[in-house]
């Protein structure tokens, strides 16, 4: 800190709080004494580093890269946090509260922290920070995390000397984070050559102590708190994958480790040595305040008055009532692909502990990093590590005089195809710090190909045929240049974000449907928009149709001549405004050659009446007029729309599908089906033939493809609770096709395409599933079940939904929520003890369950079905980017031109219950054919597509194609296909 080549120690301390005076400390190294032990002199008041406050952790980096070492310093409220308030009283300093940054100016420590943009404010509860160049650009970043619902913070750096807080202001660039923030930790974990974050939280993974523990709130609370300036948390351990492109996916659930009981340090490193980041995670509490039998003990006003307050010595009697968890802390073997295996009773023989910090550190010096963890009022632990399987480099840094560990510098290993980078920064985990080196495990790799060592200042060296097994030192003096010049790493970008060529933000008037049915996992109200597109004037020029939420109207967009887009016939859309437009089309339904308009509706809110009407807008040369004599008493709370020659008599006929029917989540809907008679005129099918498609379940989407060769199109339909099915047409009556591959297919299925992706001569499928990156899984042997059944018999049917967790059938849904619909468990179960000890078959009775209707989950994974011949198909399922969040559309085209067809994908949902966070992990996923049928995810791709993205379609305009992104409560996304 004083520059004078030897460590000094900083330490954070608590103080200005009721009778408490400390300050921050800081011991300058006078060098060793005569018996070789390092004297040391508190001197902080020199530096302008003694402060008063509650001070969590301090992180030294050079964040204006001007050569010497700054400071953020981690501090935490001192206000009690159910004093929450508006969350924008972060933009209100606070003196004692408030993190800091400070600028090193000629050896004194200089308070920047407004003039840099650094949130300041009483409602920070500061637990963890990192430092990382998140984006690539030479500039170090810093992430904080918050315990409590003050949101988690990332500062990028301008590299003016001031830092832009994305999480508050673009909530989409990262969906959501830990609730209850602890420690973080920042590291490439899947090597791509961009750091990811860590941050802790408090989840169990025991199903009895999550039983019992404190889940999060329901979701009008919820909402209110994100109404009220707070962004998007949930309690469970977050692993935010960075894009590249400024955004990051959460993928703690589908990577295996969202859930490490009440953790506080996570460290990433490689501790095998296979070069691949493994993790560490270290937990315990010796109070566990979220323990709910716990929490209705201490809801008596006099002791909730004294908590407000401040805990005095008299009032702490009734701590001996918190429960103890002393847990083991955890290790999670990176096996690849971003995901992470529990290998701790493999890896270590570890005793239950309240540990808290962690550091890594190559004790032994034999090339693998050992630990060292402290443990709350018990001796600490150090864990030697004894693998010796796997080669390694470790590096060490010589810096310039003012920065002589070569903190923030960065080192890039390169072997074939094999890309490693680690940056030298030393503040991780939980108020802890490593020693300034930086380790690579190599794994077999017996000679590396070339490392490009970064320095702060941007220059750098590289160095060629570096052997293994060694402590390579660098020196700063030895580089030159500016890197990030000499290496812009541009890659051909199939697909470029562009401004949006017309105005229109969809608007969703949520109806809270988890007051109504506080069981269900997911609301089904918020399922538009879609668009359309076509040539509606026939002048050459394509227009667009985009669907409106309820009480808002649809948009009608004409492209003109000069590029710009013009709204038509506004009051026409305006007055069906009341309509909630899920799904539409253009199609010729006269044959008079101008494309008519189809538009259906739903949102889970109407059951009868005009807002769940098909509505047919015939277009004469170019300006629709509302058809109101077809599709009369036609009801459906509509999913979707296809036009199709079905019966094969040149005109075109009409199928309308639906998912679920209003208010009565899990029974089977009908669909409709249209028989077009001319002259823009359509009566019903008979149900004789069509009735095993009208009555066979829910449907999200129905496509038309020929998948047996016949020469005839099938129906193919996916929905919730549904399998994928194909209807033949078999003398003019659709039969249901089974024994074919997708009997078990059972899935919460959004979209489908079909397709000829291997190139073999017949059509496979693809189809958008809810994906594996939530708490709920299944499979044929573990499913997921529906129970619709009147479980308190009071004349009326509740909905369960359950899962299975570590081998148990369990409700997802809390005691809590529970409660509501059903009032007699709380008679039953006085307890969460009593409550988490207890079956399902306990809990609502085994006859119950036995006797009520059932729908069942058997596959979550979005999936391509790969035709093998003779009407059988193949399931595979598709790569880890697919599986991050729902998958609700599917666009087909041959994107990188080598004659095999790629998909894009696009999805998320918002409306789901806070038991289980939102799915929001999808930034648009492009998916290549390996011209084998197999797909991949080509690297540095830089498009986004944030948001609750619903549909996609392509665009001709000023002769090149784009690509439209609807969003639910959003403006479209707007991509050109290069």
């Amino acid at each position: 800190i004083n520059e004078d080549g030897l460590p000094d120690i900083y330490i954070c301390k608590l103080g200005a709080y009721h009778n408490i005076s400390g300050k921050n400390l800081l011991y300058i190294n006078n060098g060793p004494d005569k018996n070789g032990v390092p004297a040391f002199t508190e001197n902080a008041a020199a530096f302008n580093l003694d402060f008063i406050g509650f001070s969590t952790q301090a992180s030294f980096f050079d964040y204006d890269l001007d050569g010497d070492l700054d400071l953020f310093l981690l501090n935490h409220s001192t206000n009690p946090n159910q004093n929450y308030g508006n969350g924008n009283v972060r933009n209100f300093p606070n003196a004692v509260s408030g993190d800091k940054l400070f600028e090193n100016v000629n050896g004194i420590f200089v308070d920047v922290s407004e003039d840099a943009g650094i949130y300041q404010s009483k409602i920070g509860y500061g637990l963890g920070v990192s430092i990382s160049d998140v984006n690539n650009d030479g500039f170090p970043d810093i992430y904080v995390g918050n315990d409590f619902f003050e949101n988690d913070y990332l500062y990028m750096n301008q590299g003016d000397k001031t830092f832009k807080e994305v999480i508050s202001s673009k909530a989409n660039q990262i969906g959501h984070t830990t609730h209850y923030s602890m420690g973080n930790d920042i590291a490439d974990i899947n090597n791509d050559g961009y750091t990811d974050i860590l941050s802790l939280d408090m989840l169990p993974e025991d199903l009895k102590t999550y039983k019992t523990s404190g889940s999060e709130f329901n979701y009008q609370i919820y909402q209110n708190y994100i109404n009220n300036g707070y962004t998007h948390q949930f309690m469970q351990n977050s692993l935010q994958l960075n894009k590249g492109n400024g955004s990051f996916s959460e993928t703690a659930y589908i990577s295996g480790i969202a859930a490490t009981e009440w953790s506080w340090s996570p460290l990433i490193a490689d501790f095998d040595n296979d070069g691949l980041n493994d993790i560490y995670i270290t937990n315990g509490i010796l109070g566990a305040t979220n323990d709910m039998d716990f929490i209705n003990f201490i809801a008596n006003d006099n002791i909730q008055k004294s908590l407000g307050q401040g805990m005095q010595e008299k009032d702490m009697a009734f701590i001996e009532q918190i429960p103890q968890k002393k847990t083991t802390n955890y290790f999670f073997r990176n096996i690849g692909n971003s995901q992470f295996a529990d290998v701790t009773n493999e890896w270590a023989d570890l005793n239950p502990s309240f540990s808290n910090g962690a550091v890594y550190v190559d004790l032994d010096n034999d090339g693998d990093l050992d630990i060292v963890t402290n443990n709350v009022n018990e001796p600490a632990f150090v864990l030697e590590n004894t693998s010796k399987l796997n080669n390694y480099l470790t590096i060490n840094f010589k810096g310039n005089p003012h920065n002589r560990f070569g903190i923030g510098a960065k080192a890039i290993l390169y072997k074939d195809s094999i890309q490693m980078t680690r940056e030298n920064y030393i503040s991780r985990g939980y108020l802890s710090a490593i020693a300034p080196i930086l380790h690579f495990g190599l794994g077999s790799i017996s000679e590396i190909d070339s490392i490009q060592i970064i320095w702060p200042d941007k220059t750098f060296e590289t160095l060629h045929n570096v052997n293994v097994n060694q402590v390579l030192e660098v020196l700063q003096k030895n580089a030159d240049g500016n890197y990030y010049e000499s290496f812009p790493g541009k890659t051909h970008q199939y697909l470029t974000n562009v401004a949006p060529l017309f105005d229109f933000k969809h608007r969703d008037n949520t109806t809270i449907e988890f007051n109504r049915d506080p069981l269900i996992p997911f609301a089904i109200s918020n399922e538009g928009p879609k668009v359309s597109v076509g040539d509606i004037n026939n002048d050459g020029l394509e227009d667009v149709f985009i669907g409106g939420g309820k009480r808002q109207a649809s948009g009608l967009f004409v492209q003109q001549k000069d590029g710009t887009f013009a709204q038509q016939q506004p009051e026409l859309f305006e007055k069906d405004a009341l309509n909630e437009d899920t799904a539409s089309i253009f199609f010729d339904a006269n044959g008079d050659d101008y494309l008519d308009l189809i538009v259906v509706s739903g949102g889970n809110e109407f059951t009868r009446g005009e807002a769940i009407l098909p509505r047919l807008y015939i277009n004469e040369k170019g300006t629709f007029v509302h058809d109101t004599l077809n599709f009369l008493g036609s009801y459906s709370n509509a999913s979707q729309v296809k036009a199709v020659d079905f019966d094969q008599n040149g005109t075109l006929d009409i199928c309308v599908t639906t998912a679920n029917l209003p208010q009565f989540k899990g029974d089977r809907p009908a669909q409709l089906f249209f028989k077009g008679v001319g002259d823009g005129n359509f009566l019903q099918f008979s149900e004789n033939d069509v009735s095993a498609f009208l009555f066979g379940g829910s449907c999200n989407d129905v496509i038309f493809a020929d998948v047996d060769g016949d020469g005839v199109e099938e129906l193919i339909t996916a929905g919730d609770w549904a399998p994928i099915s194909i209807y033949a047409k078999i003398k003019d009556e659709l039969v249901l096709q089974t024994h074919n591959g997708l009997d078990d297919t059972h899935g919460w299925w959004n979209t489908l395409e079909a397709a000829d992706f291997d190139n073999d001569g017949d059509i496979d499928l693809v189809a958008g599933n809810w994906g594996l990156n939530s708490r709920l899984q299944a499979s044929p042997k573990e499913p997921m079940t529906l129970y619709r059944q009147d479980f308190d018999n009071n004349g009326k049917e509740e909905t369960l939904v359950t899962f299975y967790y570590q081998g148990e059938e369990t409700p997802f849904a809390s005691k809590d929520e529970l409660v509501k619909q059903l009032p007699g468990i709380n008679k039953k179960y006085l307890s969460y003890k009593d409550f988490a000890n207890a079956s399902i078959e306990d809990i609502f009775g085994k006859e119950k369950l036995q006797t009520a209707r059932k729908n069942q989950v058997f596959e979550l994974a979005t999936c391509y079905f790969e035709n093998v011949g003779q009407g059988m198909f193949e399931k595979r399922v598709l790569p880890f980017a697919a599986q991050i969040s729902t998958v609700n559309d599917i666009y087909v085209e041959d994107f990188n031109n080598d004659g095999f067809l790629d998909l894009l994908l696009v999805g998320n949902n918002f409306e789901i219950s806070t038991q289980l966070s939102r799915l929001d992990a999808s930034h648009g996923v492009l998916l290549l054919n390996d011209t084998c049928g197999n797909f991949f995810q080509p690297k540095g791709q830089k498009f986004d597509i944030s948001g609750a993205a619903r549909n996609i379609e392509k665009l001709h305009y000023q002769g090149d194609d784009y690509l439209i992104i609807t969003r639910n409560n959003d403006q479209p996304i707007f991509l050109k296909i290069n």
